[in-house]
């Protein structure tokens, strides 16, 4: 029995709001519904290939749609110009009231038509009472031989040469056999399963699953050992067969469309490179759940659902409508609504940046077009160097409006040049690298090392900095086996100076201290820019990251709760879980920011971020609601929040000033890992459980909270893995702190919920702040002696080296003004260098 899901649309539009919330979906199949063109007028397949020389039939359905009988002329436009052979089953009908006809448009494939170019061929219904036209377009290709989408002959050839010169492609090709002769792919089976809010049916596959199919026809390519074909032919004849496979449940993995997009693209290609050994029935077969797939793909498709969930769909849909050879539907799924003109368009920033601002999504979208490019060059089209129209991007999200649970969907700052293309999408991320070439990580992201489609884009662009990163990767992806170049040119580091980027808002700040190795470099990472949608954090002026010596003290996913989970919305993306100042334990508001002062000199590195934001209570979760949120009002007025922030070769200066009309509470928060000292403060009370127990604070996530009194400032000091952090609390002198412990959402992996991170808070109660803090990240001892600050202007850091710099901070308390800073380097009373942002 086939079990299918079927939803009104408008249901199914509220249905998708929360997958793409929860990343959680279910596939719904629509039936094989004909493709109208116009009113009265339809074919299901409207394109198809062909060798020179071979007959192609193509029907058509024509319904008299009026309460009259009407009789129809059917004529070949331009039929002389064309060089196929075209005829028709009929060329004049008569069709009573609701009458359909069903006809035939036949084409004899020209050998004057390039292999794997076509000709557009118009089917014009002229009605004999008015004069009216319809028209159909019927799109015939001389067929391409496979394969083509990811793998060509001539490539095969090139990469046999690969693995008997280079070491480094002898063993990747090795491990690959290795691997596909352990892979094994799951009984199929039709397996149902709860999420957080619906129970559904699909497939028990994995995404990575057609990944390991594509691998297998690689190495069947390259070995010719059977072994490999029978282990892909036996999986694509399961998945592909009518009663039992796909078309028996509509959806191959038990993920979302993010996750069905990356099947289907590999499984296109793994067949692609199979093609001509396949039989007849098994052609059928294939080509039956293809359409399927592009059937569903087509209701998901929405100009209000740029996400990388419908551009990775996308991307498939468009590599089995090329295996296909059905260019009527490349061309759909490139130029309609929701596809990958507007895709580009409109989730590409000015600044490169995929606009969700979260670093493995952002590298998702830009693989999937990447390998999309890769397959139009093997086609013969080019597009690694077509420019898309630039669109806005609507603040809305399918049925989700702007500031759902806090979400905002938009792009934020300069609107840049009026084309986008996939050459932007590339290179943004590297200003943002560490010496290993790993982005900071921002929004719902980890740190993200290389991903293997700078494979393709070096080989495609031949940019220096591109080879840095390849330089820092593994090359042990299948992609880099295929298209990687032979040998990588050693170029300088091209992310070693300070950096922004202004639509992402992120800002890197890195030390200069000449001699010194990119390791032992501080880099320090702020936040300012585009909230990024269902996926943005609320951390505007907040700290993303701070590393030294290949240590990452800080990042965006230090604790996590699943996207289903009540902490997710709760804890993860809220303010508190930033390194930033909140305000009254709520969450701030994600409005377009500002970076007013950037400044890249030779003692110091300036940034100053600005929001200016209302605060709201969090979300809270409720599984009776579709999607499961609760939303929140918000309660203040806006706050003017300002953050300077200064890196010298051994210290941070962090300085932030917040301004309200009403008294609130600020905590200033930091959450370092491994806490091993306190200086300066007095215990006030006992240890409390939680931070707060009320259900709409961040702080019941934060456990084992013991408060301090601080009255002339403050250092606490923390230590992991051998490196050391000491946090010297300057401004204000007096106030309230708190220790306790980071929330910890599962396992503990590199940084993410580790037991050991503390939040440290210092708590000021006024209309007005100013914090000012210092933090030395370093390796044995502090090179640190005493830090003096009378007034909130400046400040002098004593070095034990007998270095003394003064700071001096301007304007930060004058909303007005810009921020100034001054920097005045002292060596036994002598000045020895200074600078200053002017």
């Amino acid at each position: 029995m086939k079990i299918f899901f079927t939803f009104k649309k408008n249901m199914l539009n509220i249905f998708l709001l929360f997958l793409l919330a929860s990343q959680v979906t279910v596939i719904s199949c629509f039936g094989s519904e004909k493709a109208v063109i116009k009113n009265g007028l339809s074919s299901q397949i409207l394109s198809k290939p062909a060798k020179a020389g071979d007959k192609i039939s193509y029907s058509f359905v024509l319904k008299n749609t009026k309460k009259t009988t009407q009789s129809f002329f059917l004529v070949i436009k331009n039929a002389k110009e064309l060089a196929s052979e075209v005829s028709l089953s009929d060329t004049l009908v008569t069709l009573k009231t609701h009458e359909e006809y069903e006809g035939t448009l036949e084409v004899i494939v020209s050998e004057r038509i390039p292999v794997g170019a076509y000709e557009n061929i118009d089917l014009n219904v002229i009605s004999k009472e008015d004069g009216s036209v319809q028209t159909l377009q019927f799109i015939t290709v001389r067929e391409k031989p496979h394969p083509f989408l990811l793998a060509t002959e001539e490539l095969f050839t090139e990469v046999q040469e690969k693995i008997k010169n280079y070491d480094w492609a002898k063993s990747n090709f090795n491990s690959m056999l290795d691997e596909m002769d352990k892979f094994q792919f799951p009984e199929q089976k039709i397996i149902t399963k709860p999420r957080p809010t619906q129970v559904w049916s699909s497939l028990n596959y994995k995404p990575s699953d057609s990944e390991a199919a594509f691998k297998l026809a690689i190495a069947y390519k390259l070995t010719g050992e059977q072994k490999y074909y029978n282990k892909l032919i036996t999986f694509i004849q399961n998945f592909c067969n009518p009663e039992k496979g796909y078309l028996s449940v509509g959806a191959a993995t038990n993920g979302v469309m993010v996750h069905e997009g990356n099947f289907f693209l590999h499984l296109a290609a793994a067949c692609d490179i199979i093609y001509n050994e396949l039989s007849e029935n098994d052609h059928n077969n294939i080509v039956k759940i293809f359409r399927q797939y592009l059937r569903q793909n087509r209701l998901h498709m929405n100009s209000l659902g740029i996400m990388n969930h419908q551009a990775s769909a996308n991307a498939g849909a468009i590599l089995v409508a090329m295996y296909l050879q059905d260019i009527t539907e490349v061309n759909f799924l490139t130029y309609a609504d929701g596809g990958m003109a507007d895709q580009i368009g409109k989730g590409v920033m000015a600044d490169g940046w995929w606009f969700e601002s979260t670093v493995n999504y952002c590298y998702l979208v830009t693989q999937r077009y990447c390998l999309v490019a890769q397959a139009f060059k093997n086609y013969g089209w080019d597009l690694y160097h077509q420019r898309f129209p630039a669109k806005y991007k609507s603040k809305d999200f399918v049925n989700a409006k702007e500031g759902f649970a806090g979400m905002k969907f938009d792009n934020w700052g300069p609107t840049g040049k009026n084309t986008r293309g996939v050459e932007d999408m590339v290179s943004p991320y590297i200003p943002f690298m560490d010496e290993n070439a790993v982005v900071v990580s921002s929004n719902d992201s980890r740190a993200t090392a290389p991903d293997p489609f700078y494979e393709l884009a070096y080989r495609e662009y031949k940019q220096e900095e591109l080879a840095w990163v390849l330089s820092k990767s593994n090359r042990d992806s299948w992609i880099s086996l295929m298209y990687g170049v032979a040998e990588i040119p050693q170029v300088e580091d091209p992310r070693i100076q300070s950096a922004f980027a202004p639509n992402v808002g992120i800002t890197a700040l890195r030390s200069q201290k000449k001699g010194q190795k990119p390791e032992e470099q501080i880099q320090a990472y702020f936040k300012y820019g585009t909230h990024g949608g269902w996926h943005g954090h609320f951390d505007r002026t907040g700290m993303l990251a701070l590393n030294r010596y290949g240590h990452r003290f800080f990042g965006t996913e230090m604790a996590w709760f699943g996207y289903g989970n009540a902490g997710y919305k709760e804890c993860v993306q809220t303010s508190a879980t930033h390194n930033m100042v909140i305000v009254d334990e709520m969450q701030q508001e994600a409005v377009p920011s500002e970076q007013t002062l950037f400044f890249a000199g030779e003692m110091m590195q300036v940034s100053v971020t600005e929001t200016n934001a209302r605060w709201r209570k969090i979300p809270s979760h409720n599984l009776e609601k579709f999607p499961p949120w609760d939303d929140t009002d918000f309660e203040t007025e806006p706050i003017f929040q300002r953050r300077l922030s200064v890196v010298t070769d051994d210290y941070v200066v962090i300085a932030d000033y917040l301004k309200a009309t009403e008294k609130h509470s600020f905590d200033w928060l930091l959450h370092p890992v491994g806490l091993k000292n306190t200086k300066g403060l007095t215990e006030k009370g006992p240890m409390m459980d939680v931070l707060s127990t009320s259900s709409t604070s961040p702080y019941k996530y934060f456990k084992q909270a013991q408060w301090y009194h601080m009255k002339k400032g403050g250092l606490v000091q923390f230590q992991d893995e051998g490196i050391n952090l000491d946090v010297h609390a300057l401004w204000p002198k007096k106030a309230d702190v708190f220790l306790a412990n980071y929330p910890v959402g599962g396992k503990q992996h590199e940084i993410k919920n580790n037991p050991d991170r503390r939040t440290l808070g210092i708590r000021t109660k006024a209309e007005g702040v100013v914090y000012i803090t210092v933090l030395e990240p370093y390796s044995g001892k502090s090179t640190i002696s005493k830090i003096e600050s009378e007034t909130q202007k400046e400040m002098t850091v004593f070095l034990k080296d007998g270095r003394k710099q003064k700071i001096q901070i301007s304007n930060l308390k004058n909303e007005e003004k810009n921020v100034e800073v001054t920097i005045v380097e002292q060596n036994n009373k002598t000045i020895v260098r200074t600078e200053e942002t002017k």
